[in-house]
């Protein structure tokens, strides 16, 4: 009987730890289960690509002469062209100040392309307008004209995506088809860049599929980049897609979205694209996973278009994972019941066996034995639920806040970009270049984001400055003023260690400090800590935890 019983336990265990996700074909899943394993070991492809960009940098010495300068430059903003919006525009706009210096009207042409080709990716049409604006197109030398035409492209596809007026979307759908065209023309027939334009021009028409074949023949050859083919499966990917072939799409989704995280990039479409369409097949915790992930790289790179593609389908998504997230505890909960009963009966029948055969001392101990064990099931099971709540809470508590976060951060981006316009308008550049040098909006912005974190942080740990105060000697311990509820600085290092993020590069980036003063931070309170100063941070990650 207690063996058939433990047999039920162990299905009911079983039963609950089920994944849930949706079967795909064998070679598939392989691509997906690569796909996971590139997202999980990213830093690695991360570091290379820093340490190659820092070897650029270490060029520039003050020997160097503007032309090694521009050069150098220009190699550091190609790298940093969909790796990080922000310094592709810095080293864009040093390449300009260089152009400007020595005079040389071709290099003078290709900075201010690039500057416009990033304020187009921002989502600064206005910006990107007036620097194309200043480019003469008769004078451009000829290896520039696509560039030209390219930028003019981007600008239009832009506004047509972001356009509210359907007639000003036609327009700008109409421009936009006009620049893809002369692109198209200018490029050579051999160039990989003239098939991708093709493929657009194909789709926006309703079918690509005739390209097909041409984009597998690309992709497969051996001289392709990895950056080339994560656009090449992304293309194909899209075809599979028009066509109704899901499986296809996502196969070749996952491939381009493995493609662009070894190159690595952070502006791409692959991944975000995947989570859509995994979501459609009900692939809801691989689609989460994927949006988050995309989501973050899309902040970090700041691309204002992706963004908001994002933006429109991760409530979607992130509403189903919790709803099934809510199934999921619910079928836990039951499984406990069920675990507590079956736990119950196994004792009642250890005690019948006890009363029936107390004479055999074999039979005793070994009911003893299956006693101790059922009741260590239950301290680990009791242990894992409440571990389980607390993790749940705090991924709710602080997803509410995030997709808060980002509904306001869009909306004071456009009221911040519609007050710069202003300002333009009746004040000038002066202005506006004084508006921008003054640091009192991101100072705003940091304090109620920390502000919030701050709320949200005490609510799930109510009791962490006073827990946290325990731990340390008498005379060394943290007051907070009476009725103030933000954290200072060095509470907040602790509370993020608290969340599990250990890294203090990560802490500094965080709370926008250096790393040498996070890492001091740490030293002083481990040096205050009334136990073992090895341990401190250990005792700190069990404040609040059931024990």
């Amino acid at each position: 009987m207690l063996e058939r019983l433990l047999g039920i336990l162990l299905w009911a265990g079983a039963l609950v730890s089920c994944s849930g996700n949706i079967p795909y074909p064998r070679d598939i899943e392989q691509q997906i289960g690569e796909l996971d394993r590139t997202i999980a070991g990213r830093d690695r492809y991360e570091a290379i690509k820093k340490q190659y960009i820092n070897r650029i940098k270490a060029k520039l010495t003050p020997g160097c002469t503007d032309i090694q300068r521009y050069g150098i430059y220009d190699n550091l903003f190609d790298e940093y062209y969909q790796y990080n919006l922000d310094s592709a525009t810095c080293y864009a706009r040093a390449k300009l100040d260089v152009a400007r210096r020595i005079a040389a009207p071709t290099l003078l042409f290709d900075a201010m392309l690039d500057i416009a080709d990033r304020y187009v990716l921002s989502g600064m049409y206005v910006e990107a307008k007036e620097y194309l604006s200043q480019i003469d197109s008769s004078a451009l030398p000829y290896e520039l004209i696509p560039r030209y035409y390219h930028v003019y492209h981007a600008f239009y596809d832009g506004m047509a995506t972001n356009a509210g007026d359907p007639q000003l979307k036609i327009r700008y759908r109409q421009k936009k088809r006009y620049y893809q065209r002369l692109l198209y023309d200018k490029l050579g027939e051999d160039d990989i860049a003239r098939l991708y334009i093709l493929t657009d021009m194909r789709h926006d028409e309703g079918d690509a599929s005739e390209l097909l074949q041409e984009l597998m023949n690309r992709y497969e050859a051996g001289e392709t980049t990895l950056h080339e083919r994560a656009i090449l499966a992304y293309l194909i990917a899209t075809i599979h897609q028009q066509q109704g072939d899901n499986l296809e799409a996502i196969r070749y989704y996952t491939q381009s979205a493995i493609h662009d995280l070894k190159t690595p990039v952070h502006e791409y479409r692959s991944l975000y694209e995947l989570a859509s369409l995994l979501y459609d097949v009900g692939d809801l915790e691989r689609a989460y996973r994927y949006i988050t992930c995309a989501g973050n790289d899309a902040m970090t790179v700041n691309a204002l278009n992706n963004i908001h593609s994002i933006n429109r389908i991760l409530p979607i998504i992130s509403d189903s994972y919790n709803t099934q997230m809510n199934r999921k505890r619910v079928q836990l909960n039951r499984a406990v019941w069920g675990v507590s009963i079956l736990s119950l009966l196994v004792i009642a029948a250890a005690l019948i066996a006890f009363r029936d055969k107390r004479r055999a001392s074999e039979a005793e101990l070994r009911t003893r034995e299956i006693n101790d064990e059922l009741r260590q099931v239950n301290r680990r099971l009791q242990k894992y639920i409440g571990l389980l709540q607390e993790s749940n809470n705090i991924k709710e508590s602080y997803l509410g806040r995030y997709l808060d976060l980002c509904s306001e951060y869009i909306g004071r981006i456009e009221t911040y970009r519609s007050q710069l316009l202003r300002i333009a308008r009746e004040g000038g550049m002066a202005e506006v270049q004084k508006v921008l040098r003054s640091t009192a909006f991101i100072e705003s912005e940091l304090n109620e984001f920390y502000a919030k974190f701050d709320a949200t942080f005490l609510h799930l740990f109510p009791d962490f400055v006073a827990q946290f105060n325990e731990l340390l000697q008498p005379d060394k311990r943290i007051e907070i003023p009476s009725g103030e509820m933000l954290l200072t600085t060095e509470l907040r290092v602790f509370a993020l260690i608290r969340l599990g993020i250990n890294d203090s590069v990560k802490i500094a980036e965080f709370l926008r400090r250096s790393v040498s003063t996070v890492y001091n931070y740490r030293v002083k309170m481990r040096n205050a800590a009334l136990a073992g100063r090895e341990d401190f941070e250990k005792q700190v990650m069990h404040i609040g935890r059931l024990s």
